[in-house]
């Protein structure tokens, strides 16, 4: 009535009498023989029996051969030696699915020691059998992408196309050096703290308005302008406020150690170890008796970094000296076209829509666009458009000046944005408006009137006594009332 076993290397034999027993003895027996691979269960795990953990047809009482239900329970070796990620461990005593022909009998504890070490020393066709098994069962990880261990991260490959995230973050570092080399370094300043001379006010400095682009160069001799233009740049021009063009010719050194003095504070504040700037004087075309005198000086020997910056303020007004910087180039024709006088109305916007009906009208339109078809045009724009443009920029400017007894004289600075940079076509197109008459309905005719310069700032849109400047806040330059010395 009791179970033998069979010695080693033989087929386990079960008696006819065990056929009669319970099933559960019989789960009992080959659990017992044969534990599940890769399940462990502790010492103290009580034996599971019942009619629970068979499949259903292993209860029904035609069964009568044993063999055939040890075959039910599935059974499969375990994997090769390397080493592989964990996986979720299955439910105790859950069967792991195989196919039919990879069913084994159990066997007892030597022959199983023998299997395994079978296993380990397999040839690598039976590995590959295994491992397709083994990808095939439940228990193997569903992406094989994923079986990696956490400590080891996919390294990328040479085909990896990077996303828009990743893109950015390669051109900011390739970018790094330049940015950090601008964090090391002064960058450019456009606008000064410089105590001693006059900030910058809101809106910025008044405007010069001069006669054409290359006024700074007029008078000046031949040689000398020809010398101006074979120094390196950076370069720029000083036209001093508040000096005719007398004075400069009697006192060029003095002005210019003045305009050095103002021009190397500047530099030092850009850079304390800043070359030494050099100024150079104007000399006068038929020299020092000639009728009319240059006013301009070339300031060349500077940084890139001091240049912007002067230029960019412009206006520079000192206790003993205020200077305009302007470049060393000619880029766009002035604004202004000429003044007119004649009205009796102090409106601005009156005056300006009388110019711009009389550039309209059927016989003056025509003239405009034939002056503008006499030159290339930026951008091909077509010369009916450019006309347009042209009278619509334009804008009026009142100028409120008085005569002796304190009666109103108004004049109107005319002026607007030319569409071209011809010298010669916008030089005939101002010729030609400033010879028209801009008549009103109620406030009378306008004709233009001569332009004088301003003795402070030299601009042609207003005498001394309107000039603007010395209304600048903190204003350090010359006032209305009194000259430099």
């Amino acid at each position: 009535n009791g179970i033998k076993t069979s010695p080693p290397n033989s087929s386990l034999l079960v008696p006819a009498e065990m056929k009669d027993k319970e099933p559960t003895l019989l789960k009992a027996i080959s659990q017992a023989s044969r534990p599940y691979p890769s399940t462990p269960r502790p010492n103290s795990q009580p034996p599971r029996s019942g009619p629970k953990y068979f499949p259903p047809n292993v209860l029904q009482d035609d069964d009568d051969d044993l063999e055939r239900a040890l075959d039910l329970i599935p059974y499969q070796p375990d994997p090769p030696s390397p080493p592989s990620p964990p996986s979720p461990q299955s439910p105790p005593d859950t069967p792991t699915p195989i196919t039919q022909g990879n069913r084994v009998h159990p066997l007892n504890t030597d022959l199983i020691t023998y299997q395994d070490f079978k296993v380990t020393t397999s040839s690598s066709n039976d590995d590959k059998k295994q491992n397709n098994e083994l990808a095939n069962s439940i228990h193997a990880p569903g992406n094989s992408a994923e079986d990696q261990l956490m400590s080891a991260p996919p390294s990328p490959t040479t085909r990896h196309t990077p996303t828009a995230e990743e893109q950015a973050i390669l051109a900011h570092l390739a970018l790094a050096d330049a940015n950090r080399s601008v964090l090391s370094q002064s960058g450019q300043t456009h606008h000064a703290t410089l105590p001693q001379f006059t900030p910058t006010p809101n809106g910025g400095f008044p405007a010069v308005h001069m006669s054409h682009s290359a006024q700074i160069f007029d008078h000046l001799n031949n040689q000398v302008l020809l010398a101006w233009f074979q120094v390196e740049h950076p370069k720029f021009l000083v036209r001093v406020f508040d000096h005719t063009g007398k004075d400069v010719a009697e006192c060029a050194a003095i002005i210019a150690e003045r305009i050095h003095v103002s021009i190397s504070v500047i530099a030092e504040f850009v850079n304390q170890d800043a070359p030494p700037v050099r100024v150079s004087p104007p000399q006068p075309q038929g020299g020092k008796e000639a009728k009319h005198l240059p006013i301009g000086f070339l300031v060349h020997k500077v940084s890139e970094e001091t240049k912007n910056l002067i230029l960019n303020q412009r206006i520079w007004s000192a206790a003993d000296l205020t200077f305009e910087a302007l470049p060393f180039s000619c880029n766009h024709p002035p604004e202004l076209l000429f003044c007119l006088s004649g009205f009796t109305t102090l409106d601005a916007e009156t005056i300006l829509q009388t110019v711009k009906d009389t550039w309209s009208n059927e016989e003056n339109s025509p003239r405009i666009e034939g002056f503008l078809s006499n030159c290339a045009l930026p951008n091909n724009v077509p010369i009916y458009m450019a006309a347009h443009n042209f009278i619509k920029s334009a804008r009026a400017e009142l100028l409120d000046s008085k005569i002796t007894g304190g009666l109103s004289v108004p004049r109107f600075n005319i002026l607007a944005t030319s569409p071209t940079n011809d010298a010669k076509t916008w030089t005939d197109l101002r010729s030609f408006l400033s010879t028209l008459h801009y008549p009103t309905s109620l406030d009378g005719c306008g004709t233009a009137t001569a332009l004088s310069a301003c003795q402070i700032c030299h601009s042609l849109a207003h005498p001394r006594g309107l000039c603007p400047f010395p209304q600048v806040p903190l204003w350090n330059g010359p006032k209305v009332g009194n000259r430099n010395n």
